[in-house]
């Protein structure tokens, strides 16, 4: 027996297989574009890290000497995988930086933010105070320079405090007669000296250093001339009196 089909039955065959070869075309495309999609994430995030971009001001560090820090660390790997907390803590080590974060940007970028201590003074010789009262080393390259611009502080352990807290007093002080601190020292009985910018050595003994140095600059117009008219020079001035003071002339 032959059966024919109707025309609503052919035409319910071809609706049935145009939506089979759509349905086929869409997975098919979806197929492709999810490998385009995988190929471009991976190509994007799991690429290396091509570049290092540095902000901050900086006086101590410089971009050669992080990407070297960087390269012996030898851990600088694929975007996605790069562990940033071990950068961020080896830069951390470098005793001159305050604070520093490290980030990474798309697509290959490396965004390291550094801020060091800002330097004021020489700490008992070979170590550096910052304005706000750290110690703190510098590396060796910069230590001279810095020797002949910054004025130097000295104390016992655990003293730099009290040791800037006075040198900002001391030195605002005497800015008012032109005067800038050199030297500021306290020794282990809290006794304090000072040597200004032209030499002159200042003993300040442990009571009463502020009314100690308004007096010099009472009586420092009478010993310049004295000075002059003798053509000497003023080796240190003690001005640990209750009342008056002694010169040692040069």
């Amino acid at each position: 027996m032959i059966i024919k089909y109707g025309s609503k039955q052919k035409y319910r065959y071809q609706h049935q297989l145009l939506n089979w070869i759509l349905i086929s075309i869409a997975i098919i495309s979806i197929a492709w574009s999810t490998h385009k999609v995988r190929t471009w994430i991976h190509n994007s995030y799991c690429g290396p890290i091509s570049y290092i971009m540095f902000t901050g001001k900086r006086h101590y560090t410089t971009d050669i000497d992080i990407n070297q820090l960087i390269v012996k660390l030898r851990v600088l790997g694929a975007f996605i995988t790069q562990d940033v907390n071990v950068i961020q803590k080896q830069i951390e080590s470098l005793s001159w930086i305050q604070q520093v974060s490290v980030r990474k940007q798309w697509p290959d970028t490396l965004k390291i933010h550094i801020v060091e201590y800002v330097p004021l003074a020489y700490w008992n010789n070979f170590q550096t105070i910052s304005t706000t009262g750290i110690i703190f080393r510098v590396p060796k390259e910069y230590r001279d320079d810095d020797k002949k611009t910054m004025p130097s502080l000295y104390g016992p352990e655990g003293s730099e405090k009290n040791v800037l807290a006075n040198y900002y007093v001391f030195n605002e002080i005497l800015k008012s007669v032109k005067f800038q601190v050199k030297s500021l020292h306290m020794d282990t009985r809290y006794s304090w000296q000072l040597i200004l910018q032209d030499d002159i050595h200042l003993k300040l003994g442990r009571n009463n250093m502020i009314e100690r140095l308004y007096y010099f600059i009472k009586i420092y117009p009478i010993l310049i001339h004295k000075m002059n008219d003798n053509k000497k020079y003023i080796d240190y001035i003690d001005l640990r009196y209750r009342s008056g003071f002694s010169v040692r002339w040069g």
